[in-house]
């Protein structure tokens, strides 16, 4: 088994940045995806040149915040990204506007990074993919930048063999960590883990409703330390 250990949410807030570089330099996280539209994206960037990290992909959001380019089809009336379901089923959505707004997310990052950062893969906040009109927008642009996506209702693109979903949020210990190595450890795939690590300061606690970040970096790390990962293969998408 080779084992991508990707935290989502770089750059939605200072702390959760703050803790997922921490992990990355500490050899328990892998990867990370951008929140490029967020107010701390740029300062996710910035920590990610000065520590030399480069295993960043994109975390496609269109249910949070407010749009790169502005677009009334994708926003409520107050500008910011219908939440969620609302985008899904969302009967204005148009593929140009999905597709225009994921290159300028991707963009952005260019424009923050000075085009030293390149994006490896794709992702999703929230269940973007139920919508066939965000997958195709999304899967053309991997396409069209030949980088891979994480397993989420994909069957026809390069992803992980498994996107292993259970340790965040719900079941956020080390004894799912151990049970999900033993499950796969000897076969010849790739495992995404998706985790949410990060330090929470009070700005966080304004923007998502999701708390134990410190407790999915506490584990994470203490599984790296213990060695569980000693005989496994980390990689991150820009090795797969």
């Amino acid at each position: 088994m080779k084992l991508i250990i990707n935290a989502d949410d770089f750059g939605l807030s200072k702390s959760i940045t703050d803790g997922i570089v921490d992990g990355i330099l500490g050899g328990y996280i892998t990867s990370t995806t951008i929140m490029a539209n967020m107010d701390y994206a740029e300062y996710a960037i910035k920590q990610a040149i000065k520590n030399n990290i480069n295993c960043i992909g994109l975390h496609i959001n269109l249910t949070v915040g407010m749009p790169i380019i502005k677009n009334n089809n994708l926003t409520d009336n107050n500008g910011v990204f219908l939440y969620n379901k609302m985008q899904i089923e969302n009967e204005k959505l148009t593929y140009e506007d999905v597709y225009n707004e994921i290159n300028a997310q991707i963009e952005k990052i260019k424009e923050y990074s000075n085009d030293k950062i390149k994006i490896d893969h794709l992702d999703f906040h929230h269940h973007l993919l139920s919508s066939d009109i965000i997958k195709k927008a999304a899967l053309d642009i991997a396409k069209n930048l030949n980088i891979p996506v994480r397993k989420q209702n994909i069957t026809d693109y390069k992803c992980p063999d498994i996107l292993y979903k259970d340790f965040t949020i719900n079941n956020v210990n080390i004894d799912n960590l151990k049970e999900m190595i033993s499950k796969y450890n000897n076969k010849d795939i790739v495992v995404e883990i998706m985790t949410h690590p990060g330090y929470v300061d009070e700005y966080t606690k304004s923007i998502t409703s999701y708390l134990d970040r410190e407790k999915e970096l506490n584990v994470l790390k203490n599984a790296k330390l213990k060695g569980l990962f000693n005989d496994i293969e980390l990689i991150s998408f820009s090795d797969f």
